[in-house]
């Protein structure tokens, strides 16, 4: 049912949007409240209406270095995750749907886009973490998923200008949303945790400019 629903942005850009417990038995379930609304959208994800644009942030990659996420993934296929990587259940269940839509992808798509995670406890998730984490979803994927770290300043910050919330409890409340920014540089969709890998993949070729 939850999946033929639509919805728009401009339901969900509230707090309510997307700052979920990943632990959810404790919290009530591992997906956002989101209102819903029956439309005409081409996408099965959540429509995002204004577009987003892509933002502008530095933090530290995977493999110690700097990355600058508009610099770096600029006319990219990319899609941006925010989350932690002890999360229990929200995280590893977006992450493999994310895989498993990518996968399934046409070559055009599969061997461009890149999944950037952002970790939301990055006193845990340091570089070495963050590598061998990502290396459980990515190992089949042309393009290997970029982890980013950084002083929780600055991670705090990449979520404000990306335009989420900024993760509370440590990071373990924090956004649902997988943003998907085409070669535009803007995001029309995003997908939450409940969101399966034939939706994503549905929606990777409309959302791909």
């Amino acid at each position: 049912m939850l999946r033929r629903l639509r919805s728009t942005a401009a339901l969900l850009v509230g707090a309510s949007l997307a700052l979920t417990g990943c632990a959810a038995s404790d919290q009530g379930g591992g997906v956002a409240s989101v209102s819903q609304v029956a439309n005409d959208s081409a996408y099965r994800g959540v429509e995002l209406n204004p577009e987003w644009q892509r933002p502008s942030f530095t933090l530290t990659d995977q493999t110690g270095q700097p990355y600058d996420f508009k610099a770096r993934t600029t006319g990219v296929p990319t899609i941006l995750y925010f989350g932690y990587t002890h999360c229990p259940d929200v995280c590893p269940l977006i992450m493999g749907q994310l895989s498993a839509a990518i996968d399934a992808a046409p070559k055009d798509i599969r061997s461009k886009l890149q999944v950037v995670f952002v970790s939301t406890d990055p006193v845990t998730d340091t570089p070495p973490v963050l590598a061998s984490y990502l290396s459980k979803f990515d190992g089949a994927l042309p393009v290997k998923y970029v982890g980013l770290t950084g002083d929780v300043a600055s991670v705090e910050a990449a979520q404000s200008t990306t335009g989420v919330p900024v993760a509370e409890d440590g990071g373990k409340t924090h956004s649902t949303m997988a943003i998907y920014y085409g070669t535009s540089n803007e995001a029309h969709v995003a997908w939450l945790a409940n969101t399966n890998a034939d939706d994503i993949g549905h929606d990777l070729p409309i959302g791909v400019k």
